[in-house]
């Protein structure tokens, strides 16, 4: 794990998971950025019962718009692991701090996204586990797009541990944060979006 963390001091350090419903949360800690300039592997690492480190991946390093996206075997400093590099460009800010296009660097080019398929014709409440894919960085509105990273604030590591959160959500609504759809440590568990929830493991996040 050669790249460092950065974090934010000050205002951003009090954010911690804003607009969400927290009971228990009042201790801030600083927010984890990604590295600056380079690829990283997008890890869950939670989820291990077999002791198997799982990553987000683009099944096949597909070049498809739309492709689903997945979790499998950390494997993105391999000479194959390009469908398991990341890279964060800043979109701009909010008010829970940074925002950020997700965008596999080298490999497909698309960025991690919701389906705008799906959100331009499903109720926002029913968009809890539909999948995450990859899709154009260049969406007309943007905000399929564009995630906040804020701190697990519930986790064992809350200063490195982060969960990505969806700025795509209409006024006074919960917002949707990506997650694992099974808590076990298989390839191919699916990356979905669920209601974002600072004690659900499957929504906690790291960078390597």
């Amino acid at each position: 794990m050669h790249h460092r963390f950065k974090k934010l001091a000050g205002a951003l350090a009090a954010i911690g998971l804003a607009g969400l419903t927290m009971a228990g949360t009042s201790t801030a800690h600083a927010a984890v950025l990604p590295p600056d300039g380079t690829w990283v592997e997008i890890f869950a690492p939670e989820i291990h019962s077999n002791g198997i480190s799982l990553c987000a991946d683009d099944p096949g390093g597909s070049t498809a718009q739309f492709q689903n996206l997945q979790l499998w075997r950390c494997h993105g400093y391999a000479s194959d692991g390009i469908p398991q590099r990341w890279q964060f460009w800043i979109a701009g800010t909010n008010s829970a701090g940074p925002t950020f296009r997700i965008d596999n660097t080298g490999g497909s080019n698309w960025c991690i996204g919701l389906d705008v398929r799906m959100t331009a014709t499903t109720p926002y409440a029913q968009w809890a586990g539909k999948n995450i894919v990859q899709e154009s960085c260049a969406i007309a509105t943007g905000s399929q797009v564009v995630w906040n990273v804020l701190p697990a604030t519930q986790s064992p590591d809350p200063n490195n541990q982060v969960m990505i959160v969806s700025t795509d959500t209409p006024a006074g609504q919960q917002p949707y944060c990506v997650a694992a759809n099974t808590f076990l440590d298989q390839n191919g568990n699916r990356l979905i979006d669920e209601p974002c929830d600072p004690y659900n493991s499957s929504q906690w996040f790291a960078f390597t």
